[in-house]
């Protein structure tokens, strides 16, 4: 094997050299033309989106009795290399109904952060479509009406999500310089729980995951 593995790596070396040749060669030819090329995009985008959280846990959906939830987010993106973006977004997500019984008011909160990253494979025109995946830390909290934690429901959790989408321009401003985007995007979150005591119906896990979609606006800067 240690022959064939020498002989890729010399190839290999070869092609490389050769592209770096090339790309030497291009960048030396296009010197003095600077200024006739398009201007660098901006790196930065940060807006807030409006969204509808459909949550995959049937136990919160039973005792609260709303299976979607309509909030607002936060993000964030810096471009990296290529076309790909390391992207965050926080948003909170809230429920509340009253107990059967005593009729306090009972809450349930997540603070839900994502971390990923995002590629822009192509531009078309106005639309600038993208995938992505990455890494969600969330922190849940369910409380009664004197504020006291309900035990085995409050916690921190960890999953991941995929999400596709599109970036839409607007406006430039500045020669675009800064530019106002739309966005509209599907997520979809995978995040489970595993309980140290089972709930009351037997249930060993808590699902916090589910489908978010929805549309906001961007500065890129």
């Amino acid at each position: 094997m240690k022959p064939t593995i020498s002989k890729l790596f010399v190839i290999a070396l070869a092609i490389f050299t050769l592209g770096a040749a090339m790309t030497l060669r291009a960048q030396e030819q296009t010197q003095g033309q600077v200024e006739d090329r398009e201007p660098v995009q901006p790196r930065f985008r940060a807006g807030i989106y409006f969204e509808g959280y459909v949550i995959n846990d049937k136990n919160l959906v039973d005792f609260y009795h709303h299976s979607q939830l309509n909030l607002f987010g936060f993000e964030a993106s810096v471009h990296t290399v290529k076309n790909i973006d390391v992207w965050a977004s926080f948003r909170i997500y809230r429920d509340e109904t009253k107990t059967t019984f005593y009729e306090k008011t009972d809450k349930f909160r997540i603070n839900a952060a994502s971390v990923g990253l995002l590629y822009r494979p192509i531009r078309w025109k106005l639309l600038e479509p993208f995938v992505g995946a990455g890494l969600n830390i969330y922190s849940y909290k369910e409380t009664v009406e004197e504020g006291s934690d309900i035990a085995g429901t409050s916690g921190n959790a960890m999953g991941f999500h995929v999400q596709t989408g599109t970036y839409v321009d607007i406006y430039k401003f500045r020669s675009g310089k800064v530019l106002l985007t739309g966005k509209v995007f599907y997520r979809y979150n995978g995040v489970k729980k595993t309980l140290s005591d089972p709930l009351p119906d037997g249930s060993t896990s808590i699902d916090l995951g589910g489908h978010e979609f929805g549309a906001g606006i961007m500065v890129r800067f």
